[in-house]
């Protein structure tokens, strides 16, 4: 049922799947391109300020091939699988991801089994008894996190080392060996990247420099804006979690799990799907390209289960100070001392059943009897 409704959402956007191949393979050749460039004038250009204009606009050229990757995984790049593998690997090089270890958590649990915890793995609220039984560094790291600054960190420790870079074995549940492969591949690349800077440099100051501001501060840049977008994404007073699978479903999942924010239009440049990854989780094979099309057909489809925001500073701080734990049991949020924040939160399918019972019952029992 759940995958029946979504497939009727699906069906009015089945025209904005196709994208021009002529423009993606323009995209995909004039970011890399603008990629290599920056990361030469901030390594090697002359005028100081050159320099540093290049380095701050890496880390957003990062996010928009990180970007193109996505949508290349996802098959809504180019129509030639072969080709959208290249592209997705080649472009993940410079956010150093390796391309197959992505591919199962994002594709295969994070689309999969969104918000159902222990299957996704990026945001995933901890109880109240979690929290409290962690070392104090861990209690500290989880407060930071939930932080504006503490965004970044969050994405560049807890997920992209921990989850990309350097995996356990019982994370992955798999033992592949492209996953070894595509890991050694990223780093392969990072080695490149430390060889290039080094040449023609004056002493180690320079290379250090050079180093900084090519890879340190881009990637850091990078870390942060894809910290800010998932965050925004998955968590909101009104999105539920779940800890139990019957509880949960895939429809609850892609629908009542995702935030269909209103942004800025400079927000959506630099962060791409930040106001339109709802649309995208409902039918992940459109293009970032194609989504602000999608968004009202989309609306108009589900609007009493889906979630929508207009974005704001003031809002965005009440979203972090109100989303801090979760209680899986009563599906409430929860700050850090364990006091719910909102009420307690009724997804999509548990609302549908109960009107569905509702009026079953209402056929079913007498007028009277339904008085009394």
């Amino acid at each position: 049922m759940a995958l029946d409704r979504i497939l009727a959402l699906r069906r009015p956007l089945a025209h904005l799947r196709a994208q021009s191949a002529a423009w993606a393979w323009l995209l995909t050749l004039g970011s890399a391109t603008a990629y290599l460039a920056c990361f030469a004038g901030a390594a090697f250009a002359d005028v100081v300020w050159i320099r540093v204009a290049c380095s701050l606009a890496l880390g957003p050229l990062i996010a928009l091939l990180f970007r193109i990757a996505h949508d290349a995984g996802h098959g809504s790049h180019l129509p030639n699988a072969r080709h959208a593998r290249i592209i997705c690997r080649l472009s993940q090089f410079p956010s150093y991801h390796p391309y197959s270890i992505w591919l199962l958590l994002h594709n295969g649990r994070h689309h999969a089994f969104t918000n159902l915890r222990d299957r996704d793995y990026i945001w995933i609220p901890l109880s109240k008894a979690e929290y409290d039984s962690l070392p104090w560094i861990e209690r500290a790291l989880e407060r930071t996190y939930r932080t504006m600054p503490g965004l970044g960190l969050y994405y560049l420790y807890a997920v992209w080392w921990r989850k990309m870079a350097m995996p356990t074995r019982a994370f992955l549940q798999k033992d592949k060996r492209e996953y070894g492969v595509d890991r050694a591949t990223v780093l392969a690349f990072f080695l490149v990247q430390l060889a290039v800077l080094a040449i023609g440099a004056d002493g180690l100051g320079e290379y250090a420099l050079r180093v900084v501001l090519a890879i340190v501060l881009p990637f850091f840049v990078f870390n942060w804006l894809v910290g800010f977008a998932s965050f925004l994404n998955h968590t909101h007073p009104d999105v539920p979690w779940f800890a139990r699978r019957d509880e949960w479903s895939f429809y609850t999942g892609q629908v009542n799990c995702t935030v269909h924010m209103s942004v800025p239009g400079w927000m959506v440049f630099f962060l791409t799907d930040v106001g339109l990854h709802g649309a995208h989780h409902i039918d992940p094979r459109i293009p970032i390209w194609g989504l602000d099309q999608a968004e009202p057909l989309i609306v108009a489809g589900a609007a009493p289960d889906i979630v929508l925001e207009q974005w704001s500073l003031r809002r965005h701080r009440e979203i972090m100070r109100r989303c801090k734990l979760y209680d899986y049991d009563t599906h409430r949020w929860l700050d850090f001392a364990g006091c719910p924040t909102g009420p307690e939160i009724l997804a999509a399918e548990w609302r549908a059943t109960s009107r569905e019972t509702a009026l079953a019952w209402s056929r079913q029992t007498p007028q009277h009897e339904a008085a009394e």
